[in-house]
């Protein structure tokens, strides 16, 4: 199976008790099927995914399976925790549910013993055991685990893992993967580095940004497949701030009061996590108006 193009991993809606607001979810994901994207990804790191018990992650599934079915396009779920028979068990869910495949973090909690063997045992039990594709989630800023290049080359020989999102923006790396296995599928995990990711054979991009400007990005993918190299770069600049705000900047309070001020719900996030302040909300503000000026 190919999975390519662009991607929006959704944030989860909570009501302000911090409950499900799957009617929320459900209207967001209608919004979403209209929008120049391939498809949505849930839960992940945008979704609070941390903070989802296993039974919110099969209601927001059903959810996103009942939209979802018969729109042409697809969903990947999110289904990587710290144990192996947990990350097997939510998988099969998750396929009961309609998932096109499966986006997996590695477990990170005992870090340093998450050697190239352990990670290769974890990843290939899991692929034996689904019955969708497998992805590779690499997202160092968040697990402190950095798939080593021996790792993705030797997961990338099982046939049903295939490919990845590299969050860590390593072109270097990505590049020596494709080189290796040309058939591995890459995403950018993020909008500000699209463009050079395409520069070397990436299928797509699973962004934040997505959720809220997906315009630009397709513009740069459909840019960059019709050779005018130029345009491309002119509007990967032109979303270098507001990626950065919506991802590395304010987080998920900071997406989720973008997804407010763009037509969506995004609502409050889950505690810990606060709201954004004035100053983060007056900077968010400027960075929408720019892009819908653009």
């Amino acid at each position: 199976m190919t999975i390519s193009g662009l991607f929006a991993p959704i944030p989860v809606p909570f009501n302000k008790d911090e409950s499900l607001a799957l009617d929320k979810l459900e209207t967001n994901l209608k919004r979403w099927l209209s929008q120049p994207l391939d498809g949505v990804v849930l839960p992940g790191s945008n979704s609070e995914a941390p903070y989802l018990s296993d039974d919110e992650r099969l209601a927001v599934w059903q959810v996103c399976g009942q939209v979802f079915r018969d729109s042409g396009k697809i969903w990947l779920a999110g289904t990587g925790v710290e144990r192996t028979p947990d990350t097997i068990r939510l998988t099969l869910k998750a396929a009961e549910c309609g998932a096109a495949g499966t986006l997996v973090v590695p477990p990170h909690y005992y870090k340093k013993d998450m050697t190239h063997e352990v990670l290769l045992a974890h990843y290939r039990s899991l692929a034996d055991a689904s019955p969708i594709p497998v992805m590779i989630y690499n997202i160092p800023a968040f697990t402190g685990i950095d798939f080593e290049l021996k790792t993705l080359i030797a997961l990338a020989e099982h046939p049903n893992i295939i490919g990845m999102k590299d969050s860590s923006s390593n072109v270097l790396k990505m590049g020596q993967l494709l080189q290796a296995r040309p058939d591995f599928i890459v995403f950018a995990g993020t909008g500000g580095a699209l463009l050079p990711f395409l520069s070397i054979g990436a299928a797509g991009c699973i962004s934040a940004l997505s959720n809220v400007a997906a315009v630009p990005l397709k513009e740069i993918m459909n840019a960059f497949a019709a050779c005018d190299l130029e345009k491309a770069r002119r509007i990967q600049i032109s979303i270098m701030e507001i990626n950065f705000a919506v991802t590395g900047g304010y987080g998920v309070p900071g997406l989720k009061y973008a997804m407010d001020q763009t037509g969506f719900y995004g609502g409050p996030p889950r505690r810990p996590l606060l709201p954004v302040g004035e100053a983060a909300r007056k900077h968010l503000d400027r960075l929408i108006a720019d892009l819908k000026l653009a």
